[in-house]
């Protein structure tokens, strides 16, 4: 449980729908343009949850679907986290999310787009039953690939169960997916992106862009087959893979 709340502190305007899970799961068809300035290229950058990842060695199952930080909250019944859509209209979640003017409900995710890719998705919306959007935010990670297994990790971490083995997993960010749908979501966009030269929002426009020169991740993956759900156990280094489960290890944990 300590690491959920982890995720609630610290998870900061980083994270990634269109009114509902299902129709959440498709790109958007609004026109697309690029980002304006140095390093900000027009790119295809897939959200929709699609294909699967395989090679994690602790488990038979390929990793599919969509995965959240909060659907462990929905699964113990805590108040305005809803996985049957996967909306969020409890207020402190939102608060911590530096959500835009007038948010009331929010999604946010990591959804498995192919074999070597995912995307971390985060929509909000002014409602409090994600219909009305006000902006949308996906960043595309590319070119996954699994590594070796380790083995022997610490089992507890402040006072939380953790598996003894994973597998070493290497992705980079290479793509950003943008979009405002109010007056609100414009507004955010622009403060929110300030450092891009010439961004230059309009409400209803898609905005796919290149994200170059980032380093590789590198992380240790495990999956957890549940009997009531499943779940990814992840930790990311800073310059390397970890060497172990520390206070930063996350749990996210698979949509119904």
């Amino acid at each position: 449980m300590k690491n959920k709340l982890f995720w609630i502190a610290l998870i900061v305007g980083t994270l990634t729908l269109l009114g509902s899970c299902k129709k959440s799961d498709d790109d958007s068809t609004t026109t697309t343009a690029s980002c304006g300035g140095s390093g900000a290229t027009e790119l295809t950058c897939s959200y929709s949850a699609s294909g699967s990842i395989t090679g994690i060695d602790n488990s038979s199952t390929s990793l599919s679907g969509i995965f959240s930080p909060y659907h462990y909250w929905g699964h113990i019944g805590i108040n305005g986290v809803d996985n049957t859509t996967d909306c969020i209209d409890n207020a402190t979640i939102i608060a911590s999310q530096s959500p835009p003017t007038g948010a009331n409900s929010m999604i946010s995710n990591r959804a498995i787009t192919s074999s070597s890719s995912f995307s971390d998705r985060r929509f909000f919306y002014s409602d409090s039953s994600c219909s009305s959007e006000i902006v949308q935010m996906a960043f595309g990670y590319t070119g996954l690939t699994v590594g070796d297994n380790v083995t022997s990790l610490d089992t507890s971490v402040d006072g939380s169960t953790y598996p003894s083995d994973a597998t070493k997993v290497t992705y980079t960010q290479t793509c950003k997916n943008l979009k405002a749908s109010s007056d609100a979501g414009v507004t955010y966009l622009k403060n929110f992106y300030s450092d891009i030269e010439s961004f230059d929002p309009q409400s209803g426009t898609t905005y796919q862009c290149v994200i170059s020169g980032q380093s590789a991740n590198y992380a240790l993956w495990h999956i957890h087959d549940g009997s009531e759900y499943d779940s990814l156990v992840f930790e990311e280094g800073s310059s390397g893979y970890p060497d172990n489960w520390s206070s930063s290890v996350n749990t996210y944990t698979k949509l119904p």
